[in-house]
């Protein structure tokens, strides 16, 4: 029988009502498509959990062992060096591999392989994009901030025979919330917004480390020269170091004042989603 002359039931479905989790198909596709890297998982989870497993190992040392000698002391300097430490283990490293590893190719390979249009062919917006790339790095991120820095706490409560440290440190809860945050959102942001810029996942990465090495040290030449370290707001880890020191009651080690490195990261925020707010609807109003 033709084609033509073939009659057909009508669907009898019903189209999926709008959720404001669209995004979340995105983020789910990208994690799974990580998880089964080996290379990935090799680098970038083993070196993170065996950092964050000698935390543990150091909070029972002190809690339950007090027999053993441990450098350290669980208060508001342990939590902040543990989300940002600078020596003797840059913390900060993970962040750079999970960026490089993890974040550099979320928009990259869409652009060379022409999947962002197809992403926005569906009934998507470019906002529900952005979300589920960004969402993949903050998870990520949290993973290794504030994740464990919530855990790490929670068992020292839990090791802990009275409620003398709940009752002096319960602000320590807010204070590791936030500096994650400080951190996680900032560094997502930067790392897919360099990812939106080309269609090359290396080049991606080369400026993502070079922002997050270059930085410093243009720093370190300038405080070699001035003899001061109000040149520090040039240097992505220095603003993170300075917000730290405030939130957790610490003295930072630099003469620039909290706000301006507030100042830098909020301007920062906002140059990434203007970019990345300009990038992919330059995809959506071409197709």
């Amino acid at each position: 029988m033709p084609i033509h002359v073939q009659s057909y039931r009508h669907w009898g479905g019903q189209l999926k009502p709008y959720t404001s989790m669209r995004w979340w198909v995105i983020t789910k596709a990208e994690l799974k498509f990580i998880a089964q890297r080996k290379l990935v998982r090799f680098i970038v989870a083993i070196p993170p959990a065996i950092y964050i497993l000698a935390h543990g190992v150091f909070i029972y040392a002190i809690d339950r062992l007090p027999q053993v000698r441990v450098p350290w002391q669980i208060d508001a300097r342990f939590f902040n060096q543990f989300l940002l430490r600078v020596e003797p283990i840059p913390s900060g490293l993970f962040i750079g591999l999970l960026g490089v590893f993890g974040g550099v190719g979320l928009i990259a390979n869409d652009l060379k392989y022409n999947a962002l249009q197809i992403y926005l062919s569906k009934p998507i917006s470019w906002l529900d994009y952005l979300i589920g790339k960004l969402a993949v790095m903050v998870i990520l991120l949290a993973s290794v901030t504030l994740i464990p820095g919530l855990l790490l706490f929670i068992e020292h409560l839990l090791f802990v025979e009275d409620l003398t440290f709940i009752r002096e440190n319960y602000w320590l809860i807010g204070s590791i919330i936030l500096y994650s945050l400080i951190i996680i959102i900032p560094s997502s942001l930067l790392v897919i917004t360099l990812s939106s810029l080309t269609s090359n996942a290396r080049y991606a990465a080369i400026g993502f480390g070079a922002i997050l090495i270059g930085t410093p040290l243009l720093y370190q030449i300038i405080r070699q020269i001035t003899h001061s370290s109000k040149a520090a707001l040039i240097s992505i880890w220095a603003n993170y170091d300075i917000l730290g020191a405030q939130l957790f009651g610490l003295r930072p080690g630099y003469d620039s004042h909290w706000f301006w490195s507030l100042l830098v990261l909020i301007g920062m925020i906002g140059l990434c989603l203007w970019i990345l707010h300009r990038r992919i609807k330059a995809v959506q109003i071409v197709k």
